[in-house]
């Protein structure tokens, strides 16, 4: 299955600009950037100050906005900003002086707030509280990145597998980075074989939308040449019931680049015996 109809060529051309479009996604100078990210500050309910002074309980970065730019009314899942400073701070694009924030959750996404290049905005994601969390397009981390790291792109690694719906989607548990648990949406179980093993692993939810699956996994490269907490792979549906399981597409997650996020690790079935020495690993592991 390995080409499905296409050339090798064309095959290798596609897994390319995969790649290349990951990298870039790294590097973006905003929301959506893992590299430029630069804090992550819990909201208290109630007034919250933001500003670049070293008191400010949201901390923009040092010389890169404002001291006082002003204050978060944070209220139960989202807050109003008002803007104290007279330099200009949009929201989403709009010059404000007062505006209420939406959170990643809700219609329409987040509301990215920016100062010179500096942005934040309000986020939540598994056990972690609410909180702001903050990018800066002069990160030098972001500035300084050198690409993501691929084994060579290998045909073999490409197969297909038969997806098995659940009725009802159920909440998979299961450990992330920060050291508590998250409750991934389980829609169903997938069945292949690589190398000649069959395997059962499960699927999750993916944020690209019902025609994918996510899958988290671990394999005998984990916490070597690859990160610790595993790697995942987003599997297109080529039908109702069979997926395209492309490992050449393995990734890592965004913890394995940035210390102000959290990941959920593979549940505990979803372990290959093996190596797979295809898709993203560590710079010098190969």
């Amino acid at each position: 299955m390995a080409l499905l109809g296409s050339s090798l060529t064309d095959y290798i051309a596609q897994v390319e600009a995969w790649r290349q479009k990951m990298d870039a996604q790294m590097r973006a100078p905003g929301p959506g950037g893992w590299l430029a990210i630069v804090g992550m500050y819990p909201l208290n309910q109630g007034v919250n100050t933001i500003g670049s002074h070293p008191a400010s309980d949201v901390l923009l970065p040092e010389n890169a906005a404002p001291l006082h730019l002003g204050t978060l009314d944070f209220q139960d899942t989202h807050g109003t900003l008002h803007v104290a400073t007279d330099e200009e701070v949009t929201v989403d694009g709009l010059p404000v002086r007062t505006a209420l924030l939406r959170n990643h959750y809700e219609p329409g996404g987040m509301s990215v707030v920016r100062v010179r290049e500096v942005s934040f905005g309000v986020m939540q994601w598994a056990s972690d509280p609410y909180n702001i969390r903050v990018w800066d397009a002069n990160s030098p981390k972001r500035l300084n990145f050198t690409g993501r790291v691929w084994y060579p792109i290998d045909p073999q690694y490409r197969v297909t597998g038969h997806f098995t719906p659940y009725p009802d989607s159920r909440g998979m548990t299961v450990d992330h980075t920060g050291g508590e648990t998250q409750v991934l949406k389980n829609i169903g179980s997938v069945d292949f074989e690589l190398f000649g093993q069959s395997f059962h692993f499960e699927a999750a939810a993916s944020e690209l939308g019902p025609d994918y699956i996510w899958l988290l996994m671990r394999d005998a490269t984990t916490g070597k040449s690859t990160y610790g907490a595993g790697r995942f792979l987003m599997a297109p549906f080529i039908d109702s019931t069979t997926v395209d399981l492309d490992f050449n597409k393995f990734y890592h997650p965004p913890c394995a680049f940035c210390e102000y996020t959290t990941c959920p690790m593979p549940p505990r079935g979803n372990r290959f015996p093996f190596p797979v020495e295809a898709g993203e690993h560590f710079p010098g592991a190969v």
